[in-house]
């Protein structure tokens, strides 16, 4: 009995895991389909988080609405290099930065 339990706890953890693990590389997918549907692919064409629709919900909307993945995907590609800042706050995708299972366009 305990081993069932054991194994079905095991086997939860692992689906939580891949759950964000999937939901996160949608969220990839979605933030690089904006900059491209933009056209926000080098500086001249940058763009704010406003303009892009990606900008930070507000607290009424984040309590009322499902866990976006956009906004941690958003961040993860800003710290990878991915997705650049410009000067003035705007920001740009740099497609030559992406990996290439990631470099498929949606």
């Amino acid at each position: 009995m305990n081993y069932l339990v054991l194994f079905f706890m095991i086997l939860v953890f692992g689906g939580v895991i891949y759950l964000r693990a999937f939901l996160t590389r949608r969220g990839v997918l979605k933030v690089m389909e904006v900059f491209r549907q933009r056209n926000a692919l080098e500086m001249s064409g940058a763009k704010t988080l406003q303009e892009l629709g990606l900008s930070l919900p507000d607290f009424l909307q984040k309590i009322t609405k499902p866990k976006d993945y956009k906004q941690s995907a958003l961040q993860m590609l800003i710290k990878r290099g991915i997705i650049l800042q410009t000067g003035d706050g705007r920001f740009y995708l740099a497609e030559e930065r992406l990996d290439p299972s990631l470099n498929m366009k949606p």
